[in-house]
């Protein structure tokens, strides 16, 4: 999914590391292209993806509530939020896309409040 991002900070230990600011979430995310010199407090369009590395992990939720949180010092995160399977996407105040493939024995959780834990959240930036 795209969007614009303000760059907060970019990793001095990290070079792939950057923290940003999508409609006012603080993300860590993963930098997989940037084609141009990024500036510090600079808006950026950006389009970002789930990494899942290893086993898709995902759960009802029994909570309405929406987030996205960081798991300890990591790139990884749960997300928590609304699945919508027909999109393959999950509304966690931010718009994640999911692949399809991993949604396909999960048809039962379509407009449930789930959680998902990501290896990483991937960003392009995009010119």
């Amino acid at each position: 999914m795209e969007y614009t991002a303000k760059l907060i900070e970019l990793s001095p230990l990290i070079e792939e590391e950057a923290v940003l600011e999508i409609n006012g979430q603080r993300l860590v995310a993963f930098i997989n292209h940037c084609p141009f010199e990024i500036i510090q407090g600079g808006q950026y369009q950006v389009e970002m993806e789930l990494a899942i590395l290893d086993d898709f992990v995902i759960s009802k939720n029994g909570s309405d509530e929406k987030g996205i949180e960081q798991i300890g010092d990591s790139f990884s995160y749960s997300i928590r939020g609304t699945l919508n399977i027909d999109n393959g996407t999950i509304d966690a105040g931010i718009l994640f896309k999911v692949d399809s493939e991993l949604l396909f024995d999960y048809g039962y959780l379509h407009n449930q409040n789930v959680q998902i834990l990501v290896d990483r959240l991937s960003v392009d930036f995009i010119e």
